[in-house]
């Protein structure tokens, strides 16, 4: 997604350039032409994340006799509390839809626009409970649901003229401020539940949930937005045009 917007800031500055305000016509034109390099560069996996999946502890499993010396034997043995969440991006060129507004012009060198995106995102979740190798209880969730995300961005483009005759561009892209949220959500399948039976478990987990721990929701959707500000911030990228003329 970063390098989908530092594109865009390259695109931007002739837009910018205008004397009056850019129509959102163009902003709608450059998401159209910009909506297949996103489909293609979002990984199918957005987020894997594991605790204790897979741990073993050393479990005695016999004795062994040496004359009168007893000696216990121990084995490895799958052990403790086993957690995984896969977190994927769901048929994209059907769900995906993005949208670039509010073109604004700051200064010569500063640009501010805001971006919308949204697409189908889908959860996995299992966790499986070990004892000395017995396992007690495994079960699993997949869910569905639609990510949106409100970005305000900024770019900035300096000129220098520091090499040769042709000038060189700094440019640089950041998100100052993001708001992540969903809707749509749908469960799926609930430990061998499918179906509509799943759906209505799910809702009823989800209502629990919102009444129960109504901060929990707000602090993950909190924790994912910073995150996507943190990461959402290029380095300033030197663009230099007298290269292209160089003859091979």
């Amino acid at each position: 997604m970063t390098r989908t917007l530092a594109a865009i800031v390259l695109i931007f500055p002739a837009i910018g350039r205008a004397q009056e305000p850019p129509d959102l016509a163009s902003a709608d034109d450059l998401a159209q032409l910009l909506k297949p390099i996103l489909i293609q560069k979002i990984p199918p996996v957005l987020f894997q994340d594991s605790h204790n999946w897979g741990h073993q502890a050393m479990i005695p499993v016999g004795v062994t006799w040496r004359g009168l010396k007893a000696e216990v034997r121990k084995s490895p043995r799958n052990h403790d509390e086993w957690r995984k969440l896969i977190v994927t991006a769901q048929d994209l060129p059907r769900t995906l839809d993005l949208k670039i507004h509010d073109v604004k012009t700051i200064d010569a060198e500063k640009q501010t626009f805001k971006v919308f995106l949204t697409f189908q995102m889908g959860v996995h979740y299992e966790q499986q409970n070990w004892a000395n190798g017995v396992r007690l209880w495994s079960g699993s969730v997949r869910a569905r649901a639609q990510v949106k995300v409100d970005l305000d961005c900024e770019n900035t483009i300096r000129v220098v003229f520091d090499k040769g005759a042709l000038p060189d561009f700094l440019v640089r892209v950041r998100a100052t401020a993001a708001k992540v949220h969903y809707d749509k959500l749908v469960v799926e399948h609930i430990n061998g539940i499918g179906g509509s039976g799943a759906k209505v478990i799910g809702d009823a987990l989800h209502d629990t949930v919102k009444r129960v721990r109504p901060s929990l929701e707000r602090e993950l959707l909190a924790k994912a937005s910073d995150a996507v500000v943190r990461s959402v911030d290029t380095r300033e990228m030197r663009i230099g045009f007298s290269s292209l003329f160089k003859s091979k």
